[in-house]
């Protein structure tokens, strides 16, 4: 064991408690934004509970970061995350320059500063220590005790439960790995997820795509190397594709999705809503047609930036037709970091995912790389932007497959690197 080793080791003793509070943190805030939108509730200091807990999350994952950075091995793609942070920060410092009114500094000081910051957790998951801690304690004890959520879920708000376990799309990869207790614990939570709320479409698009990757590992002698590739490249490439068409007005995908194609399923309300209707071809117009200028379009509007909605009036988060966010990731980061943003997130996303598909020596690897690729897919339907529990685990995942030591691994030592007791 080298001296860097060693300090690491005691870092991770020292410091995992203050990461799984953060953990704990995510997950009050979460739970406070799901039942806060149940009125009858009246959180009437949820906001002020959840910033609380946002800010102090942050201060901690920084300082954690920066405490074990120096002694981490020096990842293939920390340069461009470093870039995407810094220009997080630049953009967040325009918004405070920019910000106007009480809604603007409110969606900055409150909003856009946690899901700007939230990206420190890749430098968390450079650290394979503290990655495989807080993986260990979201699976022995977030998923475990996770059921006692439900009947709070079925009688507030039908999405809090599966919001809560939605980190289950990443670990359903992890099943071929895990002891056979947790394996079965792994598949139950992600079915009653689905089960408990059919309508919440992006859960149900990662647990079954996870599903279906698995078929790289129990098959992993009949796949070859190239068809992984191809998928690689055909998730990263095909939006920008789909979108080249709309923009210029051929074709476009959720239009013939929605005129072509009709599933109706029914909540737990019992209202129907059809799964293929076009929700998504008005936000790109609005947020496109909200950008003014050239310096808009190239370095956003900053992180107070909003657009104007005819759809959205005083609701949906919109104030006076203002809105500060739509439902699709990659138009609130054109909207908040423009198109030097967007850039950047593609070329961290590319990187990272190129390097777990093609540098590995384990299929996990693989699979994460897959689904890498697949949330830059994803951000271009949804992927809504907030300081939440699914972006926590998106870059812990980021930051641990970004790392040589963990692609060095193969399946053997990475089963005993997630041997969770």
């Amino acid at each position: 064991m080298d001296i860097k080793q060693y300090i690491l080791i005691l870092y991770y003793k020292k410091y995992i408690w203050l990461i799984f509070f953060t953990l704990i943190a995510t997950l009050i805030i979460d739970t406070l934004r799901y039942l806060g939108v149940v009125r009858s509730l009246g959180f009437e200091y949820s906001t002020y509970i959840s910033a609380l807990l946002m800010y102090t999350s942050l201060a901690i994952i920084a300082f954690v970061a920066f405490k074990t950075s120096l002694y981490n091995e020096s990842s293939a793609a920390k340069d461009i995350f470093i870039l995407w942070l810094f220009w997080n920060i630049f953009n967040i410092i325009r918004g405070a320059f920019l910000a106007g009114d009480y809604w603007e500094w409110k969606f900055l000081l409150f909003t856009s500063v946690g899901f700007s910051l939230i990206t420190i957790v890749f430098l968390v998951g450079n650290n394979l220590l503290f990655a495989r801690g807080i993986l260990n304690f979201y699976l022995k004890w977030v998923f475990t005790f996770g059921f006692l959520a439900i009947p709070l879920s079925l009688v507030t708000n039908d999405q809090l439960y599966s919001r809560l376990m939605i980190p289950i799309g990443i670990f359903i990869l992890f099943i071929p790995y895990l002891q056979y207790k947790w394996k079965i614990l792994i598949i139950i939570v992600a079915i009653t997820s689905i089960l408990l709320v059919i309508d919440f479409r992006t859960n149900i698009i990662k647990i079954v795509f996870s599903g279906l990757l698995l078929f790289l590992f129990y098959f992993k002698n009949l796949i070859s190397q190239s068809w992984v590739r191809l998928a690689h490249f055909v998730l990263f490439f095909s939006p920008i594709v789909f979108f080249a068409l709309a923009a210029f007005g051929s074709f476009s995908l959720f239009s013939e999705l929605s005129t072509k194609n009709e599933y109706i399923v029914t909540d737990s309300q019992g209202d129907e809503e059809n799964f293929t209707n076009d929700t998504r071809t008005f936000l790109y117009e609005e947020v496109m047609q909200s950008m003014n200028n050239t310096t808009e379009w190239l370095i956003g509007k900053s992180a107070s930036g909003s657009y104007s909605s005819q759809w959205f009036y005083n609701t949906g988060g919109a104030m006076e037709g203002k809105r500060f966010r739509s439902e699709v990731n990659i138009l609130n980061i054109l909207l908040y970091h423009g198109i030097v943003g967007v850039i950047i997130y593609f070329l961290l996303l590319y990187r990272v995912s190129y390097l777990a598909i093609q540098n590995s020596n384990n299929i996990l690897s693989k699979m994460l790389g897959i689904v890498i690729a697949s949330r830059w897919m994803l951000s271009f339907i949804e992927e809504y932007t907030q300081y939440d529990l699914n972006f926590f685990f998106f870059w812990l995942i980021m930051g641990l497959v970004s790392t040589a030591a963990f692609r060095k691994l193969n399946d053997e030592e990475v089963q005993s690197f997630f041997k969770f007791s």
